[in-house]
């Protein structure tokens, strides 16, 4: 009897190895091809009836909900992106995102109501920057559960005692080899090294948006090494997924370098940000030290919200300024960092200080490396050449593209006319820009239209519009909207940008680039007339 009951549900745990061994992560798919039921935690739901089920209650879902739920079920472990939940279940991309928000909290509070064994935050996981997906180590394939259809409302009630024992032995220990490849799925799907740290420790994170703001430096030293500081605190916290760095949405980000002024690039244009951070240097009283002061501001009511004073050696400045951002994360209760691949190096502080870049080619995956050079080329660099050679050195030495690497490779592509290139790595598979940047965008809105994708050309620039209440007060784009659609309101938001970059060659390039695509915009976006 049990060889018997084994043979027939063999299949199903072995169609949930090779999901979780092979990345197959489309647990609806496979539920419904094998005629099986998904357990989540501790309830089971039915594709078939769509019901959610804890033993005999069945569970009330909002259509909505469900469609939700059947979505990330068939993406288990692999984040999907607020936008692509948002245009899939609600097939529009302009609803707001607290819609979102508040289905998801929905759902989780379901989710711990009837299931209180298993947090609801450590099944249904927000990962910060990328979206939300169901933990793997949770989900699993069972045999169908006879429940009442959500159309006929009907049960078949005349089995017989000796068929509803055998049924429920079948269930136990179907159940039972279940919940054993769970947790060896979840063992491999761990060590696969498919996620960062940051995802194991799969918790419910608040994301906190952060304006790396200023640096003002007292001394020579504490002058001469401000950029590198600078450099060095911008790359830690882009590697770390838990802070939002607020820097990234302005479109100066991309236009300003990192040079001896005291702002952090795309500083001085952003309009909100939850916290901001400034920085005091100055010689320290020994050479090759200098004291820094960190000062985190409530920029709504410029109040202090956190102070501490640090020692930079400048023989040990890249684990010394870690020490901030370690600190920074631990005011806001964030998980532990992660050390950097890259170690700070005299070649970086060459590049930083003296604009000394190598001239040979990346040896491994350097991303500190990567971006500091790429930053430069975006601004400096003509030489077609020269850029293909960077843009074919970088992605060979990197397996996978860091995404703050991929948006400066993605410039540079565009940068010397391959539109192709550019937009995939400007974009999500699903075209969707990789960061709410006016300024990226633009691009891909200026790509759409050489490519003739008037569709896509005019949302992207209806996007980038959105994007600009970040760096310009509401009032302003409000007055800018309610202008007809011409070159001049097109290019209006972009004469009050401020960027630290002097040389006027380099100004007059983007100028152009601006210009020619208001140009497009003047032309192929047609006002809307009121009839009287």
């Amino acid at each position: 009897m049990i060889y018997r009951i084994l043979c027939a549900n063999k299949y199903i745990i072995f169609h949930h190895f090779l999901m979780i061994s092979y990345g197959m992560r489309d647990f609806l798919l496979q539920a419904k091809q094998t005629n099986s039921c998904i357990a989540i935690g501790g309830l089971i739901y039915n594709p078939e009836t769509q019901t959610l089920h804890k033993a005999s209650i069945t569970i009330d879902l909002e259509p909505r909900t469900i469609e939700l739920l059947e979505l990330l079920l068939t993406s288990v472990g692999l984040p999907l992106s607020v936008n692509t939940i948002i245009e899939t279940v609600w097939q529009s991309k302009f609803i707001s995102k607290n819609v979102l928000t508040n289905r998801i909290s929905t759902l989780r509070s379901l989710l711990q109501l009837h299931s209180p064994e298993h947090d609801a935050a450590k099944l249904l996981v927000t990962y910060p920057r990328k979206g939300y997906f169901l933990n793997p180590a949770n989900i699993g394939l069972l045999p169908p559960v006879k429940t009442k259809k959500r159309k006929a409302g009907i049960v078949q009630s005349d089995m017989t005692q000796p068929n509803v024992l055998r049924v429920r032995l079948a269930y136990g220990l179907c159940t039972l080899l279940a919940l054993c490849s769970i947790t060896l799925g979840g063992m491999v799907w761990q060590q696969q090294g498919i996620s960062t740290q940051q995802t194991r420790n799969q918790l419910l994170i608040p994301k906190v948006e952060l304006l790396l703001n200023r640096i003002n430096a007292i001394g020579s030293q504490a002058r001469h090494y401000r950029k590198v500081i600078k450099a060095v605190l911008l790359q830690q916290q882009i590697e770390y997924p838990y802070t939002d760095i607020a820097n990234q949405d302005a479109p100066s980000y991309f236009l300003d370098p990192i040079d001896d002024t005291p702002y952090f690039p795309g500083a001085r244009n952003m309009q909100t940000s939850d916290y901001e951070l400034n920085i005091e240097l100055k010689d320290g009283p020994e050479k090759n030290i200098i004291k820094a002061q960190i000062n985190l501001i409530y920029p709504a009511t410029g109040k202090l919200a956190f102070r501490n004073q640090y020692v930079l050696r400048l023989s040990h400045l890249q684990s010394d300024l870690f020490q901030i951002h370690t600190d920074v994360a631990q005011y806001f209760n964030l998980p532990e960092l992660s050390k950097s691949a890259w170690i700070l190096s005299d070649m970086h502080e060459n590049m930083l200080i003296d604009e000394d870049f190598p001239s040979e080619p990346l040896q491994q995956a350097d991303e500190f490396a990567a971006i500091t050079i790429a930053r430069h080329l975006v601004l400096y660099e003509q030489d077609k050449i020269k850029l293909e050679n960077f843009l074919n050195q970088a992605q060979s030495v990197f397996d996978v593209l860091p995404d703050e690497l991929s948006l400066w490779l993605g410039i540079l592509y565009y940068k010397i006319g391959n539109l192709d290139k550019a937009k995939t790595l400007l974009t999500t598979p699903a075209g969707d820009s990789l960061i709410q940047n006016a300024l990226i965008y633009t691009f891909v809105s200026h790509i759409a239209y050489k490519q003739n994708k008037l569709d896509q050309f005019r949302l992207n620039y209806m996007e980038s519009l959105v994007a600009l209440l970040r760096v310009m007060p509401s009032e302003a784009l409000f007055n800018r909207l309610s202008q007809p659609e011409s070159k001049e309101t097109c290019l209006q938001p972009w004469k009050t940008l401020r960027v630290s970059v002097k040389d006027k060659d380099i100004v007059m390039r983007w100028k152009a680039l601006i210009e020619e695509y208001c140009t497009n915009v003047d032309r192929d976006i047609t006002p809307i007339k009121t009839k009287v």
